[in-house]
């Protein structure tokens, strides 16, 4: 792919069979050393990461297209089936990839995927980072543009499906993630996520997703975490934050992360992908979490 050739990257390509979750993910693995797993957001691919990762040359990158994104099968999701099928497929994919412990990065719905996982499963994911407002997982969210239409059913799939040039999509980037984000994002990255969004699985699967997870601008109670359940989170998680990310402002999300064991909530300038925006800022704070929690590079 041009894009990590663009970075210097050498990757190599595997798939992975979920039969717990019925559905097959795309892997991409570069580097080597301690394994690190990369979950990325709604309607965007493993691709996203690919200008950060040279921050993480000590560590073996597993970059994971979750269903429905980037070359990854379908899924159709449900509401009642939601939260369960997330947990089932990060302990399958675990399996998968021979983690017993596991250090999760994770953006937007990983890192709510990663959460919902860590309540259910205390002690699988050992570090977890969770980097911008990680979905619907806490209270207070609002699904803004240019995800709140994805949640009605049928005008969600269509808009997914219509084909965008890459100035337009550049525009909606912006939206939901920053406008410096989406503006320092090189072509080859613009063009492989909004290629891959356009597929007509994953135009569907996203569309089943955010109808389960949402009811328009607000999400469902059942897919935001409650107190009891943030207790029970013994990943002690890092939550690097920009402090304009638009779909939850970090001061309202600090009583909910002040219920979770040892978590620590760092803001950052930029908005839904700080990482795009602070790439150096994110990077320190998440290598330092990382050695913290035994996952150092030096391992």
């Amino acid at each position: 792919m041009r894009l990590f050739a663009r970075y210097g990257l050498e990757r190599e390509e595997f798939f992975v069979d979920l039969a717990e979750a019925g559905v097959r993910l795309r892997v991409q693995s570069i580097e080597s050393g301690p394994s690190l797993v990369f979950l990325h957001g709604v309607s965007l691919s493993s691709a996203v990461w690919a200008p950060w990762l040279h921050e993480f040359a000590d560590y073996r990158v597993l970059l994971v297209d979750l269903p429905g994104h980037g070359l990854s099968g379908p899924v159709s999701y449900d509401v009642r089936t939601v939260r369960d099928h997330s947990v089932k497929l990060l302990d399958a994919l675990f399996d998968a990839l021979a983690l017993d412990e596991a250090a999760v990065i994770a953006h937007s719905l990983g890192g709510m995927f990663a959460l919902w996982h860590a309540a259910s499963r205390p002690g699988r994911i050992r570090s977890l980072t969770a980097i911008g407002d990680p979905a619907v997982a806490f209270p207070g969210v609002r699904v803004r543009m240019p995800l709140s239409p994805m949640t009605v059913p049928i005008l969600g799939t269509a808009m997914l499906r219509v084909p965008l040039s890459r100035t337009l999509y550049r525009r909606l980037l912006g939206q939901g993630l920053s406008p410096g984000a989406a503006a320092s994002a090189p072509d080859e990255l613009v063009d492989s996520l909004r290629f891959a969004a356009r597929r007509p699985a994953n135009a569907a699967t996203v569309a089943s997703l955010m109808h389960a997870i949402n009811r328009f601008r607000r999400p469902r109670p059942a897919s935001v975490l409650s107190e009891s359940e943030r207790r029970r989170i013994t990943a002690e998680p890092l939550f690097c934050w920009g402090a304009d990310d638009p779909f939850l402002a970090p001061a309202h999300a600090r009583p909910a992360v002040a219920e979770i064991r040892s978590a620590t909530l760092e803001v950052v300038p930029g908005g839904h992908a700080p990482w795009l925006d602070s790439p150096g800022s994110c990077a320190e704070l998440v290598t330092d979490y990382l050695a913290a929690t035994g996952f150092g590079s030096a391992l």
